[in-house]
């Protein structure tokens, strides 16, 4: 999802704040060097390592349509009233009513188009999804990925800033959910043009 207002951290300060969306191609003042932590945009790193598998993810494709239907007619809240927990559960009704935030629509951006990513990461971060499936991914220990991976979307992740590193290689930053002791205190830096991993593929 991306828009023009900034992410919804305390629910007595926004209540039911309404979140307006930026078509990305109407956002022209394209950042190629940016981090998006720098401005205290981004929520910390959590440990989702058996959340997501192969096998689940069409499902949970499935759960995201329905999630994104939900939050548009719904709303939602915040992390602090409705804190993520490692084990099934059910759905607590009551903590739903304190919504943060309302969305009137989402944008899905061009498969394999890095450039209208770009536009978009430089109006906020934006979730993708990768194959995280490889063993030199998930190896990964710093530097710029940009190792074998396949095409399969088993990772969902967030882009939260872009740039070049000192041997002229272009990337992308992006915030990963495997705990801070993966990669770079949980974040990554992946080769950024050639649709490494398939980051390209399902943004949004």
């Amino acid at each position: 999802i991306h828009c023009n207002s900034h992410w919804i951290q305390d629910a007595g300060q926004f209540h039911d704040v309404k979140i307006n969306i930026i078509l990305y191609e109407n956002f022209s003042n394209v950042l190629t060097n940016f981090d998006w932590r720098d401005q205290d945009e981004v929520t910390p790193i959590k440990n989702k390592v058996n959340v997501v598998s192969t096998q689940k993810h069409v499902t949970e494709t499935k759960v995201d349509g329905c999630f994104r239907i939900h939050y548009q007619n719904h709303g939602i809240a915040t992390e602090e009233r409705y804190t993520y927990q490692e084990m099934q559960g059910t759905c607590d009704t009551g903590k739903q009513k304190n919504k943060a935030a309302t969305s009137t629509n989402y944008e899905t951006l061009p498969a394999t188009d890095e450039e209208a990513m770009l536009q978009a990461v430089t109006n906020q971060p934006v979730s993708v999804a990768i194959d995280g499936s490889g063993l030199a991914f998930q190896f990964f220990q710093g530097g710029v990925f940009n190792g074998d991976c396949g095409n399969s979307l088993t990772h969902p992740v967030t882009i939260v800033g872009c740039g070049t590193s000192e041997e002229g290689l272009n990337y992308w930053l992006v915030k990963s959910s495997w705990g801070e002791t993966w990669g770079e205190k949980g974040y990554f830096w992946i080769e950024r043009g050639v649709n490494k991993c398939c980051i390209a593929m399902k943004a949004s």
